[in-house]
Formats: structure tokens, sequence, C-alpha cells
């Protein structure tokens, strides 16, 4: 994973004048280049935890965080076919 690329891809798409369709291109994008879903969901956690929740743009990564997880908070607009699970979540941040 080319971890610093997208820490600067998501920096742009955060600042940009659309936060959130930047940042949903940007999860899209990364879908679409093979970068893993856990992957994806870790790299909105680190900025959603970084992100005051009175910034406007914290509900821009929250909404498609919640995309990436594809559950039910995603309404059929999952952006992958599998649920993340719990467990998956925290076996991720174990190995971060």
């Amino acid at each position: 994973m080319k971890r610093t690329d997208h820490i600067r891809r998501f920096e742009e798409a955060f600042h940009s004048l659309n936060p959130p369709e930047e940042l949903y291109r940007l999860a899209v994008s990364l879908r679409d280049e093979g970068v893993p879903q856990i992957d994806i969901y870790a790299l909105f956690e680190q900025f959603q935890i970084a992100t005051s929740g009175d910034d406007p743009r914290f509900d821009a990564i929250a909404d498609t965080m919640d995309l990436i997880y594809a559950g039910p908070w995603a309404k059929g607009h999952g952006l992958f076919a599998t649920e993340l699970t719990e467990d998956q979540i925290i076996e991720h941040r174990k190995n971060a």
C-alpha cells in the first residue's frame, strides 16, 4: 500500500471545494486500484479520529466510511460486496 500517497490524496480531497464528493471519488478510486477494503476504511478512520465533530467535513468522512464498510448504513450503495466485520477492524488496528 502506498500509504503516503493515499494520505496526500485524502488531504487533497478533504481540503477541496466539495469534500463529500471528492472523498467519495477517492474511496471509489482506491477500490478500483485494488486497495483492500479494510485499508481504505482505516485511512478514512485515521482522519475521522483527527477531525472534530464540529467540522462540517466530519460528516463527509463518516458518510463515506459507511459506504466503505458496506453494512446496513450504506443502504444498498456500499462500495464493496461484503460488509466489514468488527473483528476485521480490530485485527487491522492491532497490526497497524
